[in-house]
């Protein structure tokens, strides 16, 4: 059965409703799908996508919580998982994050044991707010090291550009 873009949003969002207290460490606002449904729907299903997302969102908020500084501010934790169980996690925040917070956030994510995903990468961003900060107004992450590598030539899908830069992520 072929999922529209509008379905995986839709099926992705019901899985957990959002809870908005103002002092919680990690809150998920939105997930971004960074590829096409086709794309997604090739390589994994939604309900391991929904099961990794909640994961995720479970290390992140442990991760936040245990770090000293209660940095309040809004962006995107960008993940993406390529065939074999391997994972890599960029940050993309509206402020600079403490580098205890980035470390430890970063790291979270990326110890989450990854969903299995075939024939090449799944990219996604979760639509995050740490200590209540504000949501972003940017409706898409552009993480650092992917600007870096969008400089060096013409522009690319983001699973190639994911794949191009993967070695060279923390």
């Amino acid at each position: 059965m072929k999922l529209s873009r509008r379905r995986w949003m839709m099926a992705l969002a019901a899985f957990a409703a959002i809870d908005s207290h103002a002092a919680e460490p990690f809150t998920r606002l939105n997930v971004v799908l960074l590829q096409p449904s086709a794309v997604l729907e090739a390589r994994t299903s939604v309900d391991a996508m929904a099961d990794y997302i909640r994961a995720i969102e479970r290390a992140a908020s442990d991760a936040v919580a245990a770090a000293a500084s209660r940095q309040s501010t809004g962006g995107f934790v960008v993940v993406a998982v390529r065939p074999g169980g391997q994972s890599k996690a960029w940050l993309d925040f509206d402020t600079l994050l403490d580098l205890d917070v980035r470390k430890r956030l970063r790291d979270a994510v990326q110890g989450v044991p990854a969903m299995t995903v075939r024939e090449g990468p799944v990219v996604f961003a979760l639509k995050v707010a740490l200590w209540g900060g504000k949501e972003s107004r940017r409706s898409v992450p552009t993480p650092p090291e992917w600007k870096q590598a969008g400089a060096s030539g013409p522009a690319r899908e983001v699973g190639e550009l994911v794949e191009s830069i993967w070695d060279s992520a923390p």
